[in-house]
């Protein structure tokens, strides 16, 4: 059976799915390493390296954001589970995630109504209504660039992320947890050696199996 790679930096830890599933995680903060007081619902997905040629689609607009995203999601290798962090922790990563969606929800919202005012032909006769249309495109465009730029650049350098892959020979899906603190990298890799020294001279559990070479 080949072995997962080691972690690279002290940043990232690897876990099996069945483990994250299972919230089997040490009472330390996951973004600050302090001691853990609440935990936050984490769903970590990787699309195939060829899923990313579907993002060309965005070129045909809101509908081939639409056609991408549903395929990569039907295609990718996921995991979901909690995490432990500090509440600070969980409002700024909550802000990090939910913010882009808001504003590219928004920018959805105003185009929709820009366009179902033209269809109803609203204010048809007013001479201001061509520029109020084409001042909120301008803001649906604004908030649509700064959603995604906030959504794919700076959400994955403030949230912890999550690489889902499997290995080869065995059944469970293998999750390297990135950017979180070397603290919770060390109190896990700490729980995984003492599972493994347990359950060395017996079969591993079936519900969380071991880490590939931890044995």
């Amino acid at each position: 059976m080949a072995s997962a790679p080691a972690p690279s930096a002290p940043d990232r830890v690897q876990v099996w799915a069945s483990q994250l599933a299972a919230n089997d995680f040490p009472p330390v903060c996951a973004m600050t390493g302090q001691p853990v007081e609440t935990w936050r619902k984490f769903r970590f997905s990787t699309p195939p390296p060829w899923a990313y040629a579907l993002l060309a689609l965005l070129f045909i607009g809101l509908l081939g954001l639409i056609i991408a995203a549903s395929v990569m999601n039907a295609v990718s290798l996921k995991a979901t589970g909690y995490l432990p962090l500090t509440r600070r922790s969980r409002q700024i990563i909550d802000l990090a995630v939910w913010l882009p969606v808001g504003l590219i929800l928004g920018s959805f919202a105003l185009i929709t109504a820009v366009v179902i005012a033209a269809m109803a032909n609203v204010d048809a006769a007013d001479p201001n209504a061509g520029g109020v249309a084409g001042i909120s495109v301008l803001v649906a465009a604004v908030l649509l660039t700064s959603g995604l730029i906030l959504r794919l650049v700076v959400t994955p350098l403030v949230s912890i992320r999550g690489h889902v892959t499997i290995q080869p020979g065995y059944y469970d899906r293998l999750v390297e947890i990135r950017h979180v603190h070397p603290a919770f990298v060390a109190a896990v890799i700490q729980r995984q050696q003492a599972r493994a020294a347990q359950y060395a001279p017996a079969q591993p559990p079936a519900s969380i199996p071991l880490l590939p070479g931890s044995n």
